[in-house]
């Protein structure tokens, strides 16, 4: 089975090139001022300008939570990602509206702690969807935090739309969370990290390389 991978919180050049070359899926960004990964809209827009300069094709995600219109329309003129990941707690009518809207295909996050969150993403009608693990209640942050939830609890998913395994990868665990879990794409960001937000490109390779031996 051909597993992809997306390697998120990219914040520059040197990391998005390694990602890339070790055959990284698809790159993602994060706009969300109290996230350590956090580009401004202009960081994040000459980021992906300088990538595409490169020559890189791997389709780039803008990572936001609860955005508003205002916000995503500045991304579709001004940064004009690849795809949008909502990472907040947009329903699935807003979520439907960003799509319709915006004309972006969408990457919805899902917050697991029970089979009953991940039943409740039956709702959602989107490109992809993104299983990961519930922060505690006074966490600051929605994602990016290391923590991974029961990935056995991912085999009683029955939709149909494709969907990312998130929350505390790394090489050491993915083999494991990929039997449990039956996935076929993943999305690993503090799990290649030498500190929160580094980006380390050693890690970035030897996940990618982990990921495609399996």
């Amino acid at each position: 089975m051909t597993v992809l991978s997306k390697i998120c919180g990219i914040s520059s050049l040197g990391a998005a090139n390694v990602a890339a070359q070790g055959g990284a899926d698809y790159l993602g960004f994060i706009h969300f001022a109290k996230s350590p990964r956090h580009l401004t809209l202009e960081s994040m827009a000459q980021l992906m300008h300088a990538i595409r300069e490169e020559g890189i094709l791997t389709p780039l995600v803008c990572v936001v939570v609860n955005p508003d219109d205002e916000l995503l329309r500045t991304i579709t003129d001004s940064v004009r990602p690849d795809m949008i990941q909502l990472h907040g707690h947009e329903t699935p009518e807003r979520t439907a509206e960003v799509r319709r809207r915006f004309g972006l295909p969408v990457i919805k996050a899902i917050s697991v702690e029970t089979a009953r969150d991940i039943a409740a993403a039956a709702a959602y009608d989107t490109e992809h969807l993104l299983f990961d693990a519930k922060t505690p209640k006074d966490a600051a942050l929605p994602g990016g935090l290391g923590i991974s939830f029961d990935w056995s609890l991912m085999r009683s998913w029955r939709g149909s739309r494709p969907w990312f395994l998130a929350g505390g990868l790394t090489s050491e665990n993915i083999a494991d969370a990929l039997q449990l879990s039956a996935a076929s794409m993943v999305d690993v960001s503090s799990g290649v990290e030498s500190s929160p937000g580094v980006k380390d490109e050693e890690l970035i390779s030897v996940f990618l390389k982990t990921v495609k031996s399996l």
